[in-house]
């Protein structure tokens, strides 16, 4: 499968150098400009562009399309609509969104394990299997378009990056060197989400609100109240989404509330 990636951005690049690095298709990549013999002569066209820049992309590539071409596009917040240039010409579309965390063009993550989140025609899904089995990673076919989805994925990226900056500053509060705090609870975080891949949710849950340890959580308040107040916060928001997770897990109701008063003293 001859396969056309638009946008040398980090997700570009990702899927550029996981694609090639298979050697399971031919793939050429284009930045803001492209040639119109690439787009007629890929079977495949991956648009890695900008949220809002992926309609006028469609629009401009749609007269050199082959009917047997699939456009898919990568945001996880757009539906196929914005493909629909593409779709009038009679290839298929879809969307296939990475569900990973790309932070920088100069280091990419691998896709090894990873899920890619896809849907769109028939074609499209077929087309994004493949894709997705070169770079190593599964699919599930789903609804994407709903913001919920984008902010389900956002909230655990984007959270457990900004609790780890909390984490980070506790520690280096404590003495540690900065990067040696950023390795460790980056390692912690990895263990966790093999913990999850493996073990599922709520069975990765571990520590003293799992145990039902009403006297630790107050122990930890009354330290970070000392520490740092913006930790203490994050603390405090987070308890009752732990507890809830406890609850799930098996942690009596008895023990919950002695946790959730511990909380708020």
């Amino acid at each position: 499968m001859n396969v056309l990636i638009i946008g040398r951005g980090r997700v570009g690049n990702a899927l550029r150098r996981s694609l090639k690095s298979s050697e399971a298709h031919q793939v050429a990549a284009a930045g803001r400009r492209w040639k119109s013999s690439s787009v007629q002569a890929a079977d495949t066209i991956v648009l890695a562009v900008s949220d809002d820049a992926i309609e006028s992309v469609a629009r401009a590539i749609a007269p050199d399309l082959s009917p047997r071409a699939t456009v898919l596009h990568c945001a996880g917040a757009r539906g196929t609509d914005v493909l629909r240039d593409c779709e009038a010409r009679g290839a298929a579309v879809g969307i296939m969104h990475p569900l990973v965390s790309f932070p920088s063009t100069r280091t990419n993550p691998s896709l090894q394990g990873t899920t890619f989140t896809v849907d769109g025609s028939r074609r499209a899904v077929a087309t994004s299997r493949r894709i997705a089995k070169a770079c190593g990673a599964r699919i599930v076919v789903a609804q994407t378009g709903d913001p919920a989805y984008h902010a389900a994925a956002a909230l655990a990226a984007n959270g457990a990056a900004a609790l780890a900056f909390v984490s980070v500053g506790v520690l280096q509060r404590l003495g540690f060197d900065k990067r040696a705090a950023e390795r460790a609870i980056g390692g912690l975080l990895g263990s966790v989400g093999e913990n999850i891949q493996s073990l599922g949710i709520p069975g990765a849950l571990t520590g003293p609100i799992a145990r039902g340890e009403a006297q630790s959580v107050a122990s930890h308040r009354k330290a970070l109240r000392r520490v740092s107040r913006d930790a203490l916060s994050a603390y405090d928001a987070m308890v009752p989404i732990i507890v809830k997770c406890a609850r799930a897990a098996g942690l009596s109701e008895a023990k919950a509330s002695k946790i959730l008063r511990a909380s708020e003293r």
